[in-house]
């Protein structure tokens, strides 16, 4: 299955006219894991649905201090010393037509197995990671001035991927705590990790029960050294199922005040 999950830049005059050669670019994936021990890089395809030649540019970036009020994009030159190589960074794709880009994972993997030796590790060496690298790369048609005597409208849609590196010896680590009526979840691990379908159920019923009043909760991605908080209305535990790259999991938590 294609994704189309898009992030739009557009460029905006009055609703007058559209370029509907922009509508027909779509990817074949969004997220990208680079699991410890596993695959060293990875292939997505573009695919040009329109009726026009596109012309393509691969932006990649990487993430500092990602989902926090500091996080930075910095778009680099120099993919040996980020931990990635994302190639090509320019394609022409004729209508109908598809084109590959790979992500190649750079990192130099540590030689030590516990988690304090690989955080010592990589203080000493920049290609050695102790936790998550995180990239972002902007995927985005080109195009030129729209001519026309009409007021215009020029709609770019682009699209990111999103690309985790995982360090060596990855662990999930998560500790809950309740202040109020709130769920407050933290990531002490060295990984990011993927809350979804989170649930709570009053005392005494559960999900299975025909009749409940069991009620779902938001789920989010928490980055290492992150917190993630989420309102729940009973003192019963919080079931999620939690994700580490594509690996998945139910974790509970009990709440204490």
């Amino acid at each position: 299955m294609r994704l189309c999950i898009s992030n739009f830049l557009a460029s905006i005059g009055f609703l007058f006219f559209v370029n509907p050669a922009l509508a027909g670019m779509s990817l074949s994936q969004a997220i990208i894991h680079f699991e410890e021990g596993g695959e060293r890089s990875r292939d997505i395809e573009v695919f040009n649905q329109g009726e026009e030649t596109l012309y393509i540019r691969v932006i990649p970036s990487i993430i500092h201090h990602p989902g926090t009020k500091q996080e930075k994009r910095d778009v680099y030159r120099n993919p040996r010393e980020a931990g990635l190589l994302v190639s090509p960074q320019r394609l022409v794709i004729a209508p109908g037509g598809r084109k590959r880009v790979r992500f190649v994972r750079l990192d130099k993997p540590p030689i030590q197995k516990n988690i304090k030796d690989q955080i010592a590790q990589a203080k000493k060496s920049p290609t050695i990671q102790a936790k998550d690298r995180v990239f972002r790369v902007l995927v985005k048609p080109e195009v030129g001035e729209i001519k026309s005597s009409e007021t215009a409208v020029k709609i770019v849609v682009a699209y990111e991927v999103l690309v985790l590196s995982q360090p060596n010896k990855a662990v999930v680590d998560l500790k809950a705590n309740l202040i109020g009526k709130s769920l407050h979840i933290s990531n002490h691990g060295n990984t990011n990790v993927l809350l979804l379908e989170g649930y709570q159920c009053p005392k005494g019923q559960s999900q299975q029960d025909e009749v409940n009043q069991c009620v779902k909760l938001g789920g989010k991605r928490i980055y290492a050294g992150n917190q993630w908080q989420v309102e729940v209305p009973y003192l019963t535990p919080v079931t999620y199922q939690i994700s580490k790259g594509l690996e998945n999991s139910i974790k509970t938590f009990k709440l204490v005040q």
